[in-house]
């Protein structure tokens, strides 16, 4: 039996991996390979950044025939970091056009993913610590996006530079518009604020792009679904599609066998 493969995504304050069969990169025609993640996946794991012993111990003791990183935090190194098997991918790696140096690797890597699992052109939006949006034209070329503080961040920011705002939490159905308290009135001016410029981006891609999917992903996706926000699908595996789309490319580019004859 082949030994699974891992893939680890580092983000600004989760580590989340997932283990996955090695027959997903074999055999599979080119649309068939990304739809059959699904059934492919035989753990997943997220951990804070401050809990990553926890995940050490869940899967220090497997063996993978491939390992692969995506980080946008480059001090915090795990034990999977410098083994043979395992290969870094950074945004220059991922084949899109256009994409700048300073992109982070989760955001390129969920958008290619998105574009080879949905189709191009393609919208992501990542609902994160930051919250961004990625456009993808026809052509696999990047149009451009935006970045901006995430919803546990916005709370964060007014509490931690006023006086006496308090620390609240995002409320779980969508808020009256007007609010006649201070707690109500900080998540209302959040949530509304950050639904109305979120669906402005949405109706300008879609009046550029009709057929295009709006893909959201990251830890407040299914929040903003929940309020309201007209996206199409929720998916909270697009950067691991983009990292299988990855390899998948390079096995197109340079087959086995191609590659034992160079």
């Amino acid at each position: 039996m082949n030994s699974p493969i891992l893939l680890i995504a580092i983000g600004n304050t989760r580590i989340k991996a997932m283990i996955c069969a090695q027959e997903l990169f074999e055999d599979c025609p080119d649309r068939s390979f990304n739809h059959s993640l699904n059934h492919q996946i035989i753990a997943t794991h997220a951990y804070p950044h401050a809990q990553i012993d926890q995940l050490i111990e869940r899967i220090q003791d497997q063996s993978f025939s491939l390992i692969t990183i995506a980080s946008v935090v480059p001090n915090l190194q795990t034990p999977w970091h410098d083994l043979p098997q395992t290969q870094i991918i950074t945004t220059a790696d991922v084949p899109l056009d256009g994409l700048y140096s300073s992109m982070g690797s989760d955001r390129a890597l969920a958008a290619f993913g998105a574009g080879e699992f949905y189709g191009y052109p393609i919208l992501v939006i990542d609902a994160g610590t930051a919250i961004t949006l990625t456009a993808i034209d026809p052509h696999k070329k990047l149009m451009g996006g935006a970045i901006m503080a995430g919803l546990r961040s916005q709370f964060a920011m007014l509490h931690s530079n006023t006086a006496a705002l308090p620390m609240l939490t995002a409320p779980d159905s969508l808020p009256h518009r007007w609010a006649i308290n201070t707690n109500t009135a900080m998540q209302t001016g959040i949530v509304h604020i950050l639904l109305m410029g979120l669906q402005a981006y949405i109706d300008d891609w879609r009046s550029q792009f009709p057929e295009s999917k709006v893909i959201m992903t990251g830890g407040d996706a299914d929040q903003f679904q929940k309020w309201g926000l007209a996206i199409d699908i929720v998916d909270p595996n697009l950067i691991f599609r983009g990292m299988i789309s990855f390899h998948r490319s390079c096995l197109l580019r340079f087959p086995p066998d191609r590659a034992a004859h160079q």
